[in-house]
């Protein structure tokens, strides 16, 4: 009896179905982690951990389904588990879709959302002209302070020697006065913050786009940045001269550009963060990028052993046999037919060959 030399087992093979799974992937995992970075207000490592499940369960179900459906033995039992991952395919989709579709939901709101981002940051250029301002108006103040004293010495002497002169060359200390002054409250220091933090604020505004959620989602350390700033021009505004009126203020409580730049910042925040509902872009990328994920199970061959035997969707019970009449020989014995017989269809249930199945 000749053998038949058919090639009984499928190979499992990286065709170009992977490669359209996998580039569906990375667009659901840049997508999903950006839609999640948004919800959860900014936190890398949240978004991070949850796009590393979504990625695990949808390769347990997609890629996992394919794998089970060209095996090569353990029919039964493969047939079973790969019934539920199909199954599960769907839900795993639909759940990594919630952080993705919060991303199109922001996507919407993006000429809102960016140019909230850029008044609120430009708010915070406005803090160093107000400084400015502010340390202009306090030299200014500080030099009539010093003439007044001056023009008073004779009627208010007292005034005069505790303001810090002597008599001789009142120009001159007054000037030197208001020189130290300038120096301490429009330093190299707070010129250096001031070029880096407008530097800062020019790149931020030409990159800001939803797409750089990490320029745009992390507002709390931006917020952080511009508390940063206040901070140090409030004290540098807190050194006093001995001789400067006694109801001097400080920066902060002259300026509203700094409250209104971290209020920006927080409604953005607030906004990115509320978006609901379903994207018109969810709906069609989702049907689109779930097709793709399921390219390699469609591809995929079953192997030639369980094909006419194990169906995706159960339509024969798992007893039924393939009936397959034998010719009787004429001259042979009762006992040599019914080896023969036995021997064809055990041969028969090794080896046959039926037609494709889905």
């Amino acid at each position: 009896m000749s053998t038949n030399k058919y090639s009984w087992n499928e190979t499992l093979k990286f065709s170009w179905g992977h490669i359209i799974a996998f580039v569906a992937l990375i667009f659901i995992s840049y997508v999903t982690y950006m839609g999640d970075f948004y919800s959860n207000g900014g936190d890398f490592s949240v978004a991070a951990i949850r796009v590393f499940i979504i990625d695990i369960a949808l390769l347990t179900t997609f890629i996992g389904s394919q794998i089970l459906k060209g095996t090569d033995g353990k029919f039964n039992r493969s047939i079973i588990i790969e019934r539920v991952l199909i199954c599960l395919c769907p839900v795993v989709f639909i759940w990594s879709m919630i952080p993705y579709n919060h991303y199109w939901n922001v996507y919407s709101e993006r000429n809102h959302i960016e140019e909230m981002f850029s008044t609120s940051i430009e708010k915070s250029k406005t803090m160093f002209t107000d400084y400015n301002s502010y340390a202009n108006n306090r030299i200014n103040n500080y030099s009539l302070h010093l003439t007044t004293i001056i023009d008073n010495k004779s009627t208010n002497p007292l005034e005069y020697r505790n303001a810090g002169f002597s008599g001789n060359s009142d120009a001159l200390q007054k000037e030197n006065y208001i020189h130290t002054l300038q120096l301490q409250l429009l330093s190299q220091n707070t010129d250096s913050l001031q070029t880096l933090a407008l530097k800062w604020i020019e790149s931020a505004n030409q990159g800001a786009s939803v797409w750089n959620a990490f320029l745009i989602g992390n507002i709390d350390k931006i917020s952080d940045a511009i508390k940063s700033w206040n901070s140090t021009l409030v004290q540098v505004s807190e050194f006093k001269m001995n001789n400067e009126p006694d109801n001097i203020q400080l920066f902060n409580s002259e300026q509203n550009s700094y409250d209104q730049a971290i209020e920006g910042l927080q409604g953005l925040k607030d906004t990115y963060k509320s978006t609901q509902g379903i994207a018109l872009n969810t709906i069609w990328s989702g049907i689109l990028l779930f097709l793709m994920l399921l390219f390699p199970y469609l591809l995929q061959k079953r192997n030639t052993r369980a094909i006419g035997l194990y169906y995706l969707i159960p339509l024969k019970s798992k007893n039924s046999t393939v009936k397959i009449e034998v010719k009787k020989p004429r001259k042979n014995t009762k006992q040599e037919t019914s080896t023969d017989s036995i021997e064809q269809t055990n041969d028969i249930d090794s080896n046959d060959i039926y037609g494709g199945t889905f």
